[in-house]
Formats: structure tokens, sequence, C-alpha cells
């Protein structure tokens, strides 16, 4: 046993292992606020870009997302939602003037929307991709053993275990930018990994055997 062992273990336990990984990592992408319900009013004139919606004050920079966007109850939305709990009182702390009390590029009228006519005048420029969403970390991990095959002169065995998003953290994608929407500011979507066992898609951990023959 001893001879065998050589006092490290049997080669055929102790040599052929290898370990690899991959680490994603980046900043949060940038995203700008725009208004769709304006934009859908303005293609009735054939005028088919979109709109940003209009500050009611100016902007404080670096506003981003976390993760309370997108878990529920309580539900925390990166931006303020423009509409109270009940879905119709205007939130007397949204960042945008309602939907259809815009007035041009750029300006638009405080109030309610479709009731705002007699509402101060307002004029802040939003800016493009003034909001940032949240930050990516993705990690992979593979541990395999390669066994020389003894019928075969140059052949190799290697079996192991392949972790995709190997600490199963999950990424959370834009959040909904249009302020007209009910979800405005809310995240609803889990960023896909670039790598997976069905070639990426699949948010969570993913687990397979790997087997293979080199020759």
């Amino acid at each position: 046993m001893k001879a065998a062992l050589r006092g490290h273990g049997s080669d055929s336990l102790v040599k052929g292992w290898q370990v690899s990984g991959t680490l994603f990592a980046r900043t949060a992408f940038p995203y700008t606020v725009f208004d769709y319900y304006e934009s859908g009013l303005l293609a009735r004139n054939n005028y088919f870009g979109s709109v940003y919606s209009v500050p009611v004050r100016a902007l404080v920079p670096g506003m981003s997302c976390g993760e309370g966007a997108a878990t529920v109850p309580p539900l925390k939305p990166c931006l303020t939602p423009q509409l109270s709990g009940d879905g119709v009182t205007p939130n007397p702390n949204a960042l945008f003037v309602q939907s259809g009390c815009e007035t041009g590029f750029n300006v638009g009228r405080l109030g309610p929307s479709g009731s705002c006519s007699n509402g101060s005048v307002v004029s802040f420029a939003q800016g493009r991709n003034h909001f940032r969403g949240p930050g990516y970390v993705n990690s992979d991990f593979t541990i395999m053993k390669y066994t020389k095959l003894p019928s075969r002169e140059n052949a190799v065995l290697g079996m192991g275990f392949q972790f995709f998003n190997f600490f199963n953290h999950p990424n959370f994608s834009l959040p909904d930018n249009g302020s007209s929407d009910q979800t405005f500011g809310q995240i609803q979507y889990l960023d896909a990994p670039p790598t997976g066992i069905l070639g990426g898609g699949a948010a969570f951990r993913m687990i397979q055997v790997k087997a293979q023959i080199r020759f």
C-alpha cells in the first residue's frame, strides 16, 4: 500500500484534475425615461419618434435601481410611480409630469392627467441616459478529472461537473422606463447569463455532468 501511494496517494486519484471558471462583471447600464402615451398621441400626426418624459424639477444624477425594485412585497420601484397606490390619484412625489400634460418637448403643466390645463408650467430637460439600472455579476465553475485509457494509446477520459451561475446570484434587468405605465420603475425580468446548459437564457443556477473522450 505504501509503495503504491508513494506517500502522496495513488497517481490515478491525484493526477489529472482540472479546475476552471469564468467571471462576468459590469457596471450598471444607463437608461432614459420615455412617455409612450405621448408618443402614441403624436403618432397620429405622423411623428413616430420617442418622446422623453418631462421632469417636474431638476433631476438628481446617479439615481439607480436596487433589488427592492423587483421584490414583492413591499415593492420599492427605482423611480417614483406617477400615481399613488389607488392607481388614480397623482403622486405628489412623482419626478415627471403626468401623461397628457406635456405641452411641448421639455415643457409641461403640473396637475392630474387630463385636467392639468390650469397647472403651473414647468420646463426641465431630462437628458439622455440620466438613470442607471442594476449592475451585473455572474460566475461559472467547472471541475474535471482526466484519466488515460489503458487500452488506447492517446485516449483520455474526462468526467466532471459544470456549474452555471455558481452562486445562484440573481441579476436584475432594467426597470420599466415608461412614465405612463402602471409598472413604471419596477423591474420585472432577470438578465440571462451569457453561458449556460441551454446556451444562455436561464437566470438561475444550473448543474450538468460532463463526460468526454479525447483521442
